[in-house]
């Protein structure tokens, strides 16, 4: 079963999207942890700070600065999902679901936590970069989501909020 983690924090404001956005791209620091890849959608995927000035761009073009920054979520995969290119297969097919609207940056990380060898992070940003709009979380929402995890890694996806 994969887990879609939502962690929402809508206070913190630029400060909230850059440390999130500088978490993703950071280098695991334990012996059995592992940065696999970072990757952006509508943003630079190799410099956070790029990967921040665009987003917050975007942002500012449509008058949104000071709303919630962003929409995080990490996605832990079964242990089916035991090697890298599985992961990384899975998660850009994951993220296929927002990359026409929402700019994101994507990494995969391997830890060991259980149930989980591999899990991905994705941020967000929560303005629509066609309308302006900002995305609603609402359940029915993050059940869509959901459900095209499922229907990407073939198997059952629960919801957890943070």
């Amino acid at each position: 079963m994969e887990i879609l983690k939502v962690i929402r924090h809508t206070d913190g404001g630029e400060n909230y999207l850059k440390n999130a956005i500088n978490y993703d791209f950071k280098e695991k620091t334990e012996e059995d942890e592992k940065l696999i890849e970072t990757v952006g959608y509508g943003v630079n995927g190799t410099n956070p700070e790029y990967a921040y000035n665009q987003m917050y761009a975007v942002k500012k073009y449509f008058g949104k600065t000071e709303d919630n920054p962003l929409m995080h979520f990490v996605v832990s995969f079964d242990n089916k999902v035991d090697n890298a290119e599985t992961a990384s297969e899975y998660t850009k097919n994951i993220a296929d679901y927002f990359k026409n609207d929402y700019q994101m940056v994507t990494a995969i990380h391997q830890e060991n936590q259980g149930n989980s060898k591999y899990h991905a992070h994705i941020v967000m940003n929560s303005v629509n970069y066609n309308n302006g709009k900002l995305y609603h979380s609402g359940i029915g929402e993050l059940k869509q989501f959901a459900m095209h995890i499922h229907d990407v890694t073939d198997n059952y996806c629960k919801i957890e909020f943070k």
